[in-house]
């Protein structure tokens, strides 16, 4: 063989030598890198690391290690502080591309193909600067991340987590145990700590192989129990699951319970409305980042609803998408939502100290930032309290909430052969002054079957009759068409300091109604006819026009129009109620259309507080000498305005306010001195 020959063969033979070496330091595991590996992560981590004796490296298509034990020294910044891992029986799988990104300096989280351990115990911190004992290295934006876990298995391990950020505080066990007569086989998880000052436990079991956390679609499905309560939430969930940290595959049926909706959102990171207590049960299931959840059952008090839901996690904000139906909604129910207090006694409490009925209690304004939402809303009933004989059936309406602006659009809602419709908004895009909107309208609804108020004092023959024959049932106090319309805005983050700052109008309207002759005769403090009424029974009379208009600035409500026309007398309302101060002042003058030798007619005045609201008549002689006759120049160019907004209807009762508009303008305009009597008027009784 010739010189070239051999130098020819020769590098083929250097190349197979090193092939035959990798391959052979393949086989051992590499022992001769344990402790170059162990000096280059110590520095490269800034704290000590260390392998077991035994220990096995291999480098072909990924990273992987194998030892008996594996220790991580806590942070410098920790001073004494015990290990961050003390790990035993160790595979761990590392990728080249996420290692390589790390000794670049890249800021993005280690990600681990597969750790599995036999025995695990961590210890996880982060104070309240974000320095975290799991951040390597020098510090970084995404530093402080946990890495990612794409299979991770422990059979037994402890974990203790001490965030100051979150804040979060976790204590948790994790065991895997084949089974015995004293323990069950399968995967035991159990948790306790507090996340965000609320205490919370979980306890997971699943008799398979089910891993902490697996790659989405990998693994087959494996039986999952999981109890979970946190802030008095309590969950449990009966089903399947692919891994339990991501919850992934997840699909089964659940039952839920709480105090209050807003403190499961608290817990999720979704935007609920503050409830009285709940249940609900349903089934779940998560797909990578969408969960769907049906709710079959979900009370709160006397509300039952259901709906399906799909939250999709994988934006910025989440979205919720769905809707919300059921079969009644109480609104009491939803006080809480308002500020309100939750139940009656706590609602007494609340006014005794603070002497104010207007909820003060702010709204969770920033969690409206949180998610976006899209829903439907189509509930069969809704009982509006106890004033009304008849719910709203059905409520309809289209529910979003898109960056921090929640509206309900397409409002709409029918009870007693009537409608209500509009739209309401809530603006948090400004979170210390957030906007409230409101525009509705509600026309033809009939008050003697919406009411529950009856008149006891009616005559017998007046009476409507009952399903039982010898049983009678009182008419109502007033009948009639209502309709009226608002639109209004205010800002604040409670109820009391949005009306403070009320902004628009609003207008009230009957028309083809009744009401009592008694209550218009006690208004007009005719005691003659009041008295006979009460002696023979009271009756009704014709309403031919009741109209109000009320102008909101800066939280007080001020009359623009007031008004009930019937043909024994004339009643005007004029004066201002402060939902600032929660103060009432408002003033009722009555103009007979009669003769009556008893009646005083003098002005009827209702002051004070909404708590403690007083109604007593004028004792002074301007009343005597002005009368109602003085305002009526003042009434007739509001009612003008209201009067074209009044559907007139088919019946001949429906021209009552054209009518009554009519014969307002015959009379002359209010003399000078009559002007100067009612402003003495005024004067005297604000004096007094």
């Amino acid at each position: 063989m010739t010189g070239i020959q051999r130098r020819r063969l020769l590098l083929p033979a250097f190349l197979l030598s090193l092939l035959a070496l990798f391959a052979l330091c393949e086989w051992r595991g590499w022992p001769f890198l344990r402790q170059p590996l162990e000096q280059q992560l110590s520095s490269k981590l800034q704290r000590d690391v260390s392998f077991g004796d035994d220990f096995r490296l291999h480098l072909l298509g990924s990273i992987r290690i194998s030892t008996d034990r594996f220790h991580i020294a806590g942070a410098a910044w920790e001073g004494t502080a015990p290990a961050l891992l003390e790990a035993r029986d160790i595979r761990l799988q590392l990728p080249y591309r996420s290692v390589l990104g790390k000794l670049r300096g890249e800021g993005q989280p280690l990600d681990i193909t597969l750790l599995e351990a036999g025995d695990v115990q961590a210890r996880l911190q982060r104070d309240t600067r974000g320095r975290a004992n799991w951040q390597f290295g020098e510090a970084s934006a995404a530093g402080g991340a946990f890495p990612r876990f794409r299979r991770l298995i422990v059979h037994s391990g402890h974990v203790e987590v001490q965030d100051a950020l979150l804040p979060l505080q976790l204590q948790a066990d994790a065991r895997t145990t084949e089974g015995s007569e004293e323990k069950e086989p399968g995967l035991h998880v159990t948790a306790r700590g507090r996340f965000q000052d609320k205490a919370f436990r979980a306890e997971a079991h699943s008799p398979g192989a089910l891993p902490l956390v697996a790659p989405e679609g990998a693994g087959i499905p494996v039986a999952l129990t999981l109890e979970a309560e946190l802030a008095q939430n309590r969950l449990h969930f009966d089903g399947y699951a692919r891994d339990l940290l991501h919850f992934g595959g997840l699909n089964g049926d659940f039952s839920l319970k709480g105090p209050s909706l807003a403190t499961l959102g608290d817990a999720v990171g979704a935007t609920l409305p503050t409830t009285a207590a709940y249940s609900s049960s349903g089934r779940i299931r998560k797909q990578k980042t969408l969960w769907t959840v049906s709710v079959q059952e979900f009370d709160v008090g006397r509300s039952h609803l259901s709906g399906l839901f799909h939250y999709d996690t994988a934006r910025q904000r989440p979205l919720l998408k769905g809707e919300l139906g059921g079969s009644v909604l109480a609104l009491a129910d939803l006080a809480p939502a308002l500020g309100a207090a939750p139940d009656k006694a706590t609602a007494v409490k609340t006014e005794n100290k603070t002497g104010r009925l207007l909820p003060q209690r702010e709204f969770d304004i920033p969690s409206l930032h949180r998610m976006d939402a899209d829903v439907t809303v189509n509930i069969e009933r809704v009982e509006l309290g106890s004033v009304f004989a008849l719910p709203l059936q059905p409520l309809q309406g289209h529910l979003t909430l898109d960056q921090g602006e929640l509206q309900l659009e397409r409002l709409l809602a029918r009870t007693a052969d009537g409608e209500v419709s509009g739209q309401l908004k809530l603006d948090a895009r400004q979170p210390q002054q957030p906007l409230w909107a409101a525009d509705v309208q509600w026309s033809g609804l009939k008050l003697e079957k919406w009411l529950k108020a009856r008149n006891e004092f009616a005559r017998t023959s007046e009476r409507l009759p009952s399903k039982t024959p010898p049983k009678t049932v009182a008419p109502p106090f007033v009948t009639g068409e209502l309709g009226g319309q608002a639109k209004l805005q205010g800002r604040g983050r409670s109820t009391a300091d949005m009306l403070a700052s009320l902004q628009g109008r609003t207008q009230v309207w009957i028309k083809d109604g009744s009401v009592s002759q008694l209550l218009v005769e006690g208004m007009g403090l005719d005691a003659a006819q009041a008295t006979g009424l009460l002696i023979r029974g009271d009756k009704d009379i014709s309403l031919r026009c009741a109209a109000v208009g009320l102008k909101a600035d800066k939280g007080v409500l001020a009359t623009e129009t007031g008004i009930v026309d019937t043909p024994d007398s004339l009643i005007v309302m004029d004066g201002k109620i402060s939902l600032a101060e929660e103060k009432l002042d408002l003033t009722l003058r009555a103009k007979p259309h009669d003769i009556s030798p008893l009646s005083l007619r003098a002005p009827l005045h209702v002051r004070g507080s909404f708590a403690q609201p007083k109604v007593r008549p004028d004792g002074s002689t301007v009343g005597l000498k002005v009368g109602a006759a003085a305002l009526l120049g003042i009434v007739v160019t509001p009612l003008a305005v209201l009067v074209p907004l009044i559907d007139p209807g088919s019946s001949d009762k429906g021209q009552g306010c054209a009518q009554t508009l009519a014969e307002l303008k015959k009379i002359p305009a209010t003399p000078p001195a009559m002007k100067a009597a009612l402003r003495e008027e005024k004067s005297s009784t604000r004096t007094r």
